[in-house]
């Protein structure tokens, strides 16, 4: 056997996937690398992905931004503010509340018919909930006023016990404050 052949056999063969240390190409060291290359290519694949996201969200519109169809799928309604749902769901116990501090106050401002006064102030009442109601959902008010007081001196007496029935039945959630503010809102219309 020729002496060339005699070396290569005598050399142990290497198992499949293994390759000598020889035959790997040399590491780079990590602290060589500079140190802007990773910054760059992770600034490059945020803008990429924020071109991206953009793009998908622009095409994509809630289902209460448009009409269906005629005979396409039906789209949900907008779902109403928050605001809008508190006073609308705890209407009649504000109203309630309302009622049942009237009479004391009436008397107190000099009111001997209060029991006559109280159904018509609780009608202004109910129309200023609702005209809190649509500011609350974001809604345009209402072209009419609504009803008018019988006795417009009691006014404010009527709008302070209709805030403070509603800020003491109203729970304590983050929509209350705006609730709050469209009613009072309301009110000085």
């Amino acid at each position: 056997m020729p002496e060339t052949v005699r070396q290569a056999v005598a050399q142990p063969v290497p198992r499949a996937g293994a390759h000598r240390a020889a035959d790997r190409p040399p590491r780079g060291d990590p602290q060589a690398a500079p140190p802007m290359a990773f910054e760059g290519a992770a600034e490059l694949v945020g803008r990429t992905f924020a071109t991206a996201l953009q793009e998908g969200l622009g095409r994509v519109s809630p289902p209460w931004a448009t009409a269906a169809a005629p005979g396409g799928p039906a789209r949900s309604p907008r779902p109403p503010a928050p605001g809008a749902v508190l006073l609308r769901d705890h209407r009649e116990e504000i109203l309630t509340r309302l009622a049942g501090a009237l009479p004391t106050a009436l008397h107190a401002a000099g009111q001997e018919d209060a029991e006559h006064l109280t159904p018509a102030l609780l009608a202004w009442a109910r129309a200023r909930l609702a005209a809190a109601t649509a500011t609350a959902a974001d809604l345009p008010l209402p072209r009419t006023r609504g009803v008018p007081l019988p006795v417009p001196r009691l006014e404010l007496t009527v709008a302070t016990l209709l805030l403070e029935s509603a800020a003491n039945v109203l729970p304590g959630l983050p929509a209350r404050d705006r609730a709050l503010r469209a009613l009072g809102h309301a009110v000085r219309e």
